[in-house]
């Protein structure tokens, strides 16, 4: 799928979220040629959510590191893990997945990696474009509590994103068949916020591996259901 230059009024309608998130997932279905991904340092990359899990990152981190004692296999590791953004206005790389990764290769002194823009909204203004990139189910603007902020108030940098604990639940939980990955946006955060209403965070922060057990139970019970990737018993 070529680079999307388009704008779409918002609208309540969220067909046209839909359509693009749809398009979005079908583009990622099939490797995207290496001449369509270009190099962008890493610190370029913007964020647009506000919160990752640590532990997630620490495991990407050891990933990138032992890749990283051989030029080849770093080149090949994030040939193929290609980072999705969106061109916003001055330019910048708003990243819409792998933010876990890209924390990761920061922290690892990775200098840049591989970006596929699927959509070029440079030509907006900053507000329209946040207003845009919301209607389209692209932005997550909740803090590392679970709680909505303003869209404005993202972070700059990938060093400005925070830890939320619910997010390594998530991940474990994932990990460890728990649930299945559905496709559906921001599904883990979905996962959880689910936990986050469940588990209380002093539990999580004590003992994560009692946390994980406990909300391995809640993932197959009927109170998930209606989660995305549920498997059930």
């Amino acid at each position: 799928m070529p680079p999307l230059d388009v704008w779409f009024e918002p609208s309540s309608d969220l067909r046209i979220a839909q359509n693009f998130q749809l398009q979005l997932q079908r583009s990622h279905l099939h490797a995207r040629s290496k001449s369509k991904l270009i190099q962008v340092p890493i610190e370029d990359l913007r964020p647009t959510q506000m919160a990752v899990g640590m532990r997630a990152v620490a495991a990407k981190r050891e990933k990138v590191e032992r890749r990283a004692r051989s030029r080849r296999k770093l080149k090949c590791f994030l040939e193929e893990r290609p980072i999705p953004a969106v061109l916003g206005p001055g330019e910048d790389f708003f990243i819409i997945d792998h933010h876990h990764l890209s924390l990761a290769l920061l922290k690892s002194e990775v200098e840049e990696a591989w970006v596929d823009v699927i959509a070029d909204f440079s030509h907006l203004p900053r507000k329209r474009f946040l207003r845009q990139m919301t209607t389209l189910g692209l932005l997550h603007p909740y803090d590392a509590h679970g709680q909505p902020v303003s869209p404005s108030k993202l972070p700059e940098t990938l060093k400005e994103l925070r830890a939320d604990p619910y997010r390594d639940l998530a991940w474990s939980v994932r990990k460890a068949g728990g649930f299945a990955k559905s496709g559906k946006p921001y599904e883990e955060f979905r996962w959880a916020d689910f936990f986050r209403a469940r588990i209380p965070r002093a539990t999580v922060r004590r003992d994560f591996e009692y946390a994980h057990r406990h909300a391995m139970r809640l993932s197959a019970s009927r109170e998930a259901v209606r989660m995305p990737g549920y498997i059930g018993q």
